[in-house]
Formats: C-alpha cells, sequence, structure tokens
C-alpha cells in the first residue's frame, strides 16, 4: 500500500513536469517549421511521445488522416526529422543551403502510419574544419538557418567550438600573460580550426576584443537554441596548446614546438602539473559562462608527430597511456560526467606512425564510458587510403564508444564528387559486423558545406535507415521533393552521374585549372563520356522550378569548367610535341569557358565570393578588422597559407575564376610562348593582398545561357591526340625554375602496380636535361626509388626499369611520383613521362 501510495504522489508531481516537458519539445520543433515554412500549417499536428524511442536511440512516425497530418517524435529532433520525412517522401519540398521549396496541400491524403527509428543513439554534424571553410564569418542569421537545416535533416549532436579563444584568453590572463602574447598567438577567423588542433598560430592576426566578445554572445544564442531542440553540442576542451609566451612565464614547463606544413604552434605537455591547472580552469570558465557540458572534444595529436619515444617500444606506449589519463582526470576535476570526444583521423591518416598497439595505449587511459571517438572518414578509408576500415585496423575501437562519420567535403571545394551509393547503404556494412564493437552513432564531418547537396540528403537520411535505399528509386524522389517532378530526362541524369562524379569519391575535388600549373595531379573525379551526357539531359528538362534553375546553373558551370581542363591538357601537350598552330585557338577557347561559367555562377545564391566578402565584412567589428577578414578569406580559399597547401580549399566560384584564376593562366599562357619559366609560389601572394571584386554583368537569362553554353562547348572533343599512350605528366621550359627542380606527380594505384618502368622521351628542346632521380611514394612511405643521373636531349629517350617496388594489399588511390631534373631555369627541353607496363 505504500508502495502505490509513493507511486500516486510521484505521478501527482511528475506529471505537470512531463506535460511541460511535451509542451516544451512540441513548442520547439513548431518554431522551427514556422521559421522554415512561414507560419505553422493549420492541418499539421505535432506530437511529443517519448514512447516512440528505442532505448536512447530517437523514433517518430507520421501518418494523415481526414487531410491532417500527424507527426509525432521521441524528442524535438524527432519530431522535425518525422515533419521533413514526410515532406520529402511525397514530394512536397525540400529545404537545402542554395534554397527551399515547400508546397503543402490544402488537405493532405490519408496516408499509413509510417514510424522509423534511428539504429543510432547519436547522429553527428560537422567537423572541425567546417567552422573554416564554411562558418567563420557567419553571424546569428545563417546559424539560426543551418541549426533549423539540422533539426529537420535529424541530427542531433554538432561540433560546437565558437567562443573557445574567448574562453581561454580569460583563462591565460588570470596566469599573468598578457593580451599581447595571448594576440600573438591566434590566428585570424577563417585558420581558427587548424589553431584549435595544435597546427598553427598567428596567421593573419588576432581578432580584436570586440569580435570576441560578439562570439561569445552568438555561442550563447547557438547553445540555447540547440539546447531546446534537446541536440548535444560538442565544445572544444584543452589539448595543450598554449602561447609560446607562457614559457616565458613558466620556465620549468615542458613546451614542444609542433610543426604543419610549414606552420608551428606550442604544445604543453600534459605531464605538467600546469596542463591540468589550464585545463580544469577552462572547463570551469566555460561551464561559468555557457552552463554545464556533456561533450569535450580535445584532439592533442592531429596530423602531427608523437613528440616521445621510439615507435614500438615501452616508453611510447606508457607515454601515450599517461597522456590519456591526466586529459580525462582533468577534465573530470571540472566536470565529471564529461565525455571526451576525439577525432579518429589519425588512426587511418597516419597508420605510419599510429599502429593499433599505440592506439590502444592511447584509449586505455580513459574509462570505456567517457570516451567517444569519431571515424572521421570512412569514405577516405574506402576509396582513397583503400585501407582497411578503422574498427578493423583497430578491433572494435578496442571497446570504446565510437560513431560512423563519413568526410564528403575537402577545404569547402564544390566541384561534383561522391559516390552515392556507398552515402546510401556503407552504413549498413558496420551495423551489420559483429566485430564493430560499441558502435552508438552515425554522422558526416564535412570540412565544408554547401554544396552537392544531394549527399547531404542521402546522409540524412540514411542515419534513420537500417535497411538498403534503392539508390535510383531515392534520386527520383529526391528530384521530385527538390523540383516538383522527375521527368525522364532528370532520370537519365541521374544514372549518367552515377557512372561519373556521383559514381567516384576523391579528396582532390578540383579542376586542373584551379591548381598551380606544376600541380601534376592525376584527374580522379570521375569526369567521363557519362558527366557530359548526365549535364547535358538534367538541361534537357522543362521545370519550372527555381531550384532547378539554381542548379542548372551550376551545373552548366561544371560542364564548362570540365570543358576548360580538355582544351588545357591539349595546350600542354601540344607544347611537348612542338604541334603549337592550334594552339593560340585553345587558349581563347580556354578563357572564354572559364569567363562564361563565372558570368553563370553570379546569378547562384551560394557559389560567389561576393558572399563571403559580405559575411566578412558584417564579422568585422571595425573597419581596420572587416578589411583583415577579408584579406584572410581571400587567402583562405587560394594560397591557404604556407609552402603546401596552394589551393587546398579551391572553389568554383564567381569573382574568384575571373579575378583569380583567369589572369594566373593569362601569365601561363605567356610563359609557355616566351619558353620561359614562371614562379606562381610568389606571384600567388598578391591576392590576399588586393581587395575588390572586378565588376560583370550577369546573364538577363541564365537558364537559357546555361543551356546555350553548354550545347556550344559539347562540341570541343575530349579526346587529345597529342598526348602519348601512357604519359603521366610532361617536363618543359616552364616547369624548369631551379638548377635542380623537384616535380611531384601523381599516378593512379593500378597503373603504378601494373608500371614495369618509367619512360622519359624528349620531344624537342635545343638543350640536354638531366633526370636525377624519381621516387614513387603512398602512405606516407617510400615505395621505390632510384637515382638515375642520365642526360636526355631532343630525339632521344630514357628507360628506368622499376625493381623491388613495394605493393600493399592497400595503396592509396593517388601514388605519389617525384621527379628531380636537372638544368638551368627555363632549360628549352621538352619531354613526356610515361608509364611503361607489364
Amino acid at each position: 500500500m505504500k508502495k502505490i501510495v509513493a507511486c500516486l504522489l510521484f505521478l501527482t508531481v511528475a506529471s505537470p513536469l512531463f506535460a511541460a516537458q511535451r509542451t516544451d519539445a512540441v513548442r520547439s520543433a513548431r518554431e522551427v517549421l514556422v521559421r522554415t515554412i512561414g507560419s505553422m500549417p493549420q492541418n499539421v499536428v505535432l506530437r511529443h511521445v517519448p514512447g516512440l524511442a528505442s532505448g536512447e536511440c530517437d523514433g517518430f512516425e507520421h501518418q494523415a488522416r481526414k487531410g491532417v497530418l500527424y507527426v509525432s517524435g521521441s524528442s524535438p529532433v524527432a519530431i522535425c526529422r518525422g515533419f521533413y520525412d514526410y515532406l520529402t517522401a511525397n514530394g512536397y519540398g525540400t529545404v537545402t543551403w542554395s534554397g527551399s521549396r515547400i508546397e503543402l496541400p490544402d488537405r493532405f491524403p490519408d496516408s499509413p502510419r509510417r514510424r522509423v527509428v534511428s539504429p543510432f543513439r547519436h547522429r553527428l554534424y560537422y567537423n572541425v574544419c567546417t567552422n573554416g571553410y564554411t562558418t567563420p564569418y557567419w553571424g546569428w542569421q545563417e546559424w539560426e538557418k543551418e541549426i533549423d537545416w539540422m533539426a529537420l535533416h535529424g541530427f542531433d549532436m554538432s561540433i560546437a567550438p565558437i567562443a573557445g579563444e574567448a574562453v581561454f584568453a580569460r583563462v591565460w590572463r588570470e596566469l599573468g600573460l598578457s593580451d599581447g602574447e595571448i594576440n600573438d598567438y591566434f590566428t585570424g577567423p577563417g585558420h581558427m580550426p587548424w589553431m584549435r588542433m595544435g597546427n598553427m598560430s598567428q596567421l593573419d592576426g588576432a581578432p580584436s576584443q570586440a569580435w570576441h566578445e560578439a562570439q561569445i554572445a552568438l555561442q550563447h544564442k547557438i547553445v540555447d537554441r540547440m539546447r531546446e531542440l534537446g541536440m548535444k553540442p560538442v565544445f572544444q576542451g584543452f589539448a595543450g596548446f598554449v602561447p609560446k609566451a607562457m614559457k616565458e612565464h613558466y620556465p620549468e614547463i615542458n613546451l614542444t614546438t609542433t610543426r604543419w606544413n610549414g606552420f608551428n604552434s606550442y604544445m604543453l605537455s600534459p605531464l605538467d602539473s600546469l596542463f591540468t591547472v589550464i585545463a580544469k580552469r577552462y572547463i570551469e570558465t566555460w561551464e561559468a559562462e555557457f552552463g554545464k557540458g556533456s561533450y569535450y572534444l580535445i584532439d592533442s595529436f592531429n596530423e602531427l608527430d608523437i613528440p616521445f619515444g621510439e615507435q614500438g617500444s615501452r616508453e611510447r606506449f606508457d607515454l601515450l597511456q599517461s597522456y590519456s589519463k591526466v586529459i580525462y582526470n582533468a577534465l573530470r576535476s571540472a566536470n565529471p560526467d564529461a565525455v571526451w570526444v576525439m577525432q579518429g583521423w589519425i588512426f587511418g591518416h597516419q597508420r605510419v606512425i599510429w599502429d593499433p598497439q599505440s592506439i590502444e595505449a592511447l584509449l586505455s587511459g580513459v574509462p570505456d564510458d567517457r570516451m567517444l571517438i569519431i571515424d572521421l572518414a570512412v569514405d577516405f578509408n574506402r576509396f582513397v587510403w583503400q585501407s582497411k576500415k578503422t574498427w578493423e585496423y583497430v578491433p572494435g575501437l578496442f571497446g570504446k564508444q565510437w560513431i560512423y562519420s563519413t568526410t564528403p567535403n575537402f577545404g569547402g571545394r564544390n566541384a561534383l564528387t561522391g559516390v552515392l551509393e556507398s552515402y546510401a547503404n556503407g552504413h549498413l556494412e558496420a551495423l551489420r559486423d559483429s566485430d564493430r564493437g560499441a558502435l552508438v552513432g552515425y554522422g558526416t564531418s564535412p570540412e565544408g558545406v554547401e554544396q552537392n547537396e544531394v549527399v547531404y540528403e542521402l546522409i540524412a537520411d540514411a542515419g534513420w535507415r537500417d535497411r538498403e535505399i534503392d539508390l535510383q528509386e531515392y534520386l527520383a524522389q529526391y528530384s521530385t521533393a527538390r523540383y516538383g517532378s522527375c521527368p525522364e530526362p532528370m532520370r537519365a541524369f541521374w544514372r549518367e552521374m552515377t557512372q561519373s562524379a556521383y559514381g567516384s569519391f576523391t579528396n582532390n575535388a578540383r579542376f586542373n585549372w584551379q591548381q598551380r600549373p606544376v600541380a601534376g595531379r592525376v584527374p580522379t573525379m570521375g569526369i567521363n563520356e557519362h558527366y557530359y551526357r548526365a549535364i547535358e539531359n538534367f538541361l534537357a528538362c522543362d521545370i519550372p522550378s527555381e531550384l532547378y534553375r539554381t542548379d542548372a546553373i551550376a551545373l552548366a558551370a561544371f560542364y564548362l569548367a570540365a570543358k576548360a581542363d580538355d582544351l588545357l591538357d591539349k595546350i600542354n601537350w601540344a607544347y611537348v610535341a612542338g604541334n603549337t598552330s592550334e594552339v593560340p585557338a585553345f587558349e581563347r577557347q580556354f578563357l572564354s569557358l572559364l569567363a562564361e561559367a563565372d558570368c553563370l555562377l553570379e546569378s547562384h545564391p551560394v557559389f560567389r565570393l561576393q558572399r563571403w566578402v559580405d559575411l566578412a565584412g558584417r564579422a568585422g567589428q571595425s573597419p581596420e578588422e572587416r578589411d583583415r577578414f577579408t584579406g584572410e578569406l581571400r587567402r583562405l580559399v587560394t594560397v591557404w597559407g604556407g609552402p603546401h597547401l596552394s589551393d587546398y580549399s579551391a572553389r568554383v566560384w564567381s569573382g574568384l575564376i575571373r579575378d583569380y584564376y583567369m589572369p594566373r593562366w593569362e601569365h601561363y599562357f605567356i610563359a609557355k610562348r616566351t619558353g620561359s619559366a614562371f614562379d606562381f609560389r610568389n606571384h600567388d601572394e598578391w591576392y590576399h593582398s588586393a581587395r575588390g571584386i572586378s565588376h560583370v554583368i550577369p546573364y538577363r537569362d541564365p537558364l537559357a545561357s546555361a543551356r546555350r553554353l553548354v550545347e556550344n562547348a559539347g562540341e570541343i572533343p575530349s579526346a587529345n591526340d597529342y598526348r602519348p599512350s601512357g604519359a603521366v605528366a610532361f617536363i618543359s621550359p616552364f616547369e624548369h625554375l631551379y638548377e635542380r627542380t623537384r616535380l611531384t606527380f601523381s599516378v593512379r594505384n593500378a597503373d603504378y602496380r601494373r608500371a614495369a618502368a618509367v619512360r622519359f622521351r624528349c620531344t624537342r628542346g635545343t638543350e640536354t636535361a638531366t633526370i636525377g632521380s624519381i621516387l614513387f611514394r603512398g602512405h606516407r612511405e617510400n615505395l621505390s626509388s632510384y637515382e638515375v643521373n642520365r642526360p636526355i636531349a631532343a630525339g632521344e629517350t630514357v628507360e628506368v626499369p622499376i625493381r623491388d617496388k613495394r605493393v600493399h594489399d592497400a595503396l592509396p588511390q593517388e601514388v605519389t611520383l617525384q621527379i628531380e631534373v636537372r638544368g638551368h631555369r627555363a632549360l628549352d627541353n621538352y619531354m613526356s613521362v610515361e608509364l611503361v607496363y607489364e
């Protein structure tokens, strides 16, 4: 009897609480729909039903009866996802970065109840780098839309590092550092992700105190909205990176200089007592400002060497375990309930360093339920590294909780890429693997967003599926939701595109004209005859839709961009062959294609440099800061910074094409005509110091212009009669910058495996070059190398047998070929580099 009374009393007290929670959940979801649609449809009823969850996995259901749509969900995000699932499945609309289409009926036709439960406890969105390649200058207007997008797409966990620098600055001031010493460490907003990971410091100068205060205010809005929706923000933790001046104030500490792509940062050893002081104080200060956190992202070794102990040594294993124990205990001392979130990128990217024993040592210092690993790049493992999946390489992640995640974008590049079939169904392999360990989450970790929207729609849907998606049917449904219909030419577009760009994955989604002329990367974007036919089919559709118009503009620009690459290849090989009569016409066509693509994109809502300049201008808190942010963004999307990352963040954007890429190629063509060399590494630096974007008049009818321009460009043949069979690279006077020039090219994995020799064929020239050495590299190790030291002159051939080459079961998608050639600057010597096959 006492138990019954106690239960009745509990229900009496708790029922209002539960009712309030249900009301809050519905209110939060309703507000998302109001912001998205403009008003709440009177014939849509939302309900919060916690019982739709299965354990800790969210669920939703929807059903239409008598003209009314009923949507229920176990959380605010699940309610939003349930509405969006109904919206897209029935062709009533879609919500994307480039625009939305929502056309709801006055009465919903009856539909059976559909219940969906996600197979994952967490659905993660974002990469640390997204805050550099997409969002560094965003304000609340952009973030509010993005959080609504997350909710509708069913993501309930997000990387949220904004304002960490402001909090660190408070802690470091408490430790005696001056504002000047702190500012000497900070980068500009666009490069802060790599500062946070200990890759760099200082570049482009610290933001103002007013900017930091604005970021704190912005983060409050972001965190409050995420919490209203039941989302789980992942905050920045302390990984040990501090200003260099810390050593001057605490001379006894062990401060290691980290090195990454020509940049430095400074890492405080977790074994120093000051590490625990800073880590604890940072969390305390953060939570005093933003409230208690549950998840903290801490990455101490991102793309860095392990700074102690020989590989495989007990010393290394013991120190790695000590590192993780100290980091976790420091986190726990400030928040006993906190979970350490770690990016698992290093476990695939640096397997030469991170062997399973080292990984086990690092992970062993933390309780299994207090660590969450983001297996950051399942798609990269599968298609680029072509190596074991992380949960196989590191069996079940040694019992740690982990998230299956993909990285469909690198550098914010916006060219088409992505294996759609893998994004639809790849996660099922992990779900069905008995050795998957504690797989608790699913997500996507793109370095940049606002491109390849079909990829993210598919990824979001897959996070709620435990059965296979029929890709072609899905794409027809996606088209109907996005455009209002899916005629046969649209279906043909998808069939062709999944045999080209959307059937391939690359971390190098850049056209050759977006890279310095000596870049030498093998094409990996899957551009072939299917690519061109796909876009031609898309433009053959007659759909009165703004989103169709937007996509037609982008696809036409990408068509012209690919044809420009075809022409560039012809220009280069015509010079090698000495048959240059057609080159002037090719050059004019090439520049015309780029100008036309630029002019088309001037009418695109996203793919414009001016949009980013406007965002940076709003983010700056003074005229000087606005100018500095503008310079930083221009640096980021061109030379990036440092000696090795030029063009990493290449964008097919209006303004950038006409003002940066076209002048670069005009210089190149002059150098080719005059047989001279040109140092683009120094030349390209002008762009981030310049300001302004040249004016262009957009096409009056962009859709009609897109169709006309593609029809004209379609007459340009892709075949290149000048290129020898087996050729992988060329060397001309332009490439001879120094007495000893090391050129880097890449070859396809399959071509390296088959190759029996490297042949150098000198086609023309009045001077003799010397081939010094060749080296093949893959997975950051030497596969085969040869000292050649052979002269080569016009009409001569040098063939170097490839002996004792290392061929692993898992070789990367691209194998690097480094060639050292000797001779003076602008040496008059043209040669092709060819692989000879067995």
